[in-house]
């Protein structure tokens, strides 16, 4: 199935398709333009805070320096503002209201981020693989060698989990990248523990005991979902969420509805 996809496939992709197999068409085969959210804007900046932090020393006094040779700390409102994109936001007091937000969050998160700093191996690592046939990429957030041979895969989520098909969708991210880490020899044989990270609750949802059945359980759904796009099958019905969406002005099924 690897010439069937002019591009890999990604786990937004899926996620795209397995929401609305029409959205999937009408961005990713016709190619219509996204418009651009503040939400994008905001979650883009909060990891690149997060990424920056993990390259940043932590000494003794607990506070974050730039390099080995840095003699004055950075403060999380200076990386923010350094990451800080302004795009999509509807108004100047929007932004500075989800600026302040961002802040607070990645406050809170700190005693946790410097719980296990030390065990960070990567941050923002590009996976790809072939599953069953299947081309795949991604992007992990985060790598943590937890022990030997057990390594933490972390995504995090700087929005809030709406409903539980959305938890389930976030663990099959984090198992489809596992699974992508265990075909590279670095990390193969590895015992994987799968975790999402939602910063805005400032909670974790984790798997550590059944993480390879969810490994497997997400290769087939990779398998059965691929088979659909590949057949172009973009069959889907209309409803409440199609009020919101972006391609409502070119989808037929919603005009037809």
């Amino acid at each position: 199935m690897d010439d069937t996809f002019a591009e890999p496939l990604s786990y937004s992709r899926l996620a795209t398709y397995h929401d609305c197999p029409k959205r999937f068409e009408l961005r990713y085969v016709q190619k219509l333009e996204e418009p651009q959210h503040w939400y994008f804007s905001y979650g883009k900046s909060v990891h690149a805070v997060l990424e920056k932090l993990l390259t940043c020393d932590l000494r003794q006094d607990g506070l974050f320096y730039p390099d080995g040779d840095a003699l004055f700390p950075v403060s999380l409102a200076d990386l923010l503002d350094e990451s800080w994109s302004s795009s999509g936001f509807s108004s100047p007091m929007q932004e500075e209201r989800e600026k302040r937000r961002a802040l607070r969050v990645l406050s809170a998160y700190m005693p946790v981020f410097r719980s296990t700093w030390q065990q960070t191996m990567y941050a923002e690592r590009v996976v790809t693989a072939s599953f069953r046939g299947v081309p795949f990429t991604g992007i992990v957030d985060r790598i943590d060698r937890v022990s030997d041979g057990t390594v933490r895969v972390v995504d995090y989520k700087s929005g809030r989990p709406r409903h539980a098909a959305t938890l389930s969708l976030h663990r099959l991210q984090v198992a489809l990248y596992a699974s992508a880490l265990n075909q590279s020899l670095e990390f193969q044989g590895s015992h994987f523990i799968l975790q999402t990270y939602y910063l805005r609750e400032n909670l974790k949802a984790e798997l550590d005991d059944g993480a390879e059945d969810c490994m497997t359980q997400s290769l087939v759904f990779v398998e059965r979902t691929a088979r659909k796009i590949a057949s172009g099958d973009f069959r889907t019905r209309g409803g409440r969420k199609c009020f919101s969406c972006d391609y409502r002005s070119a989808c037929t099924v919603f005009r037809g509805s």
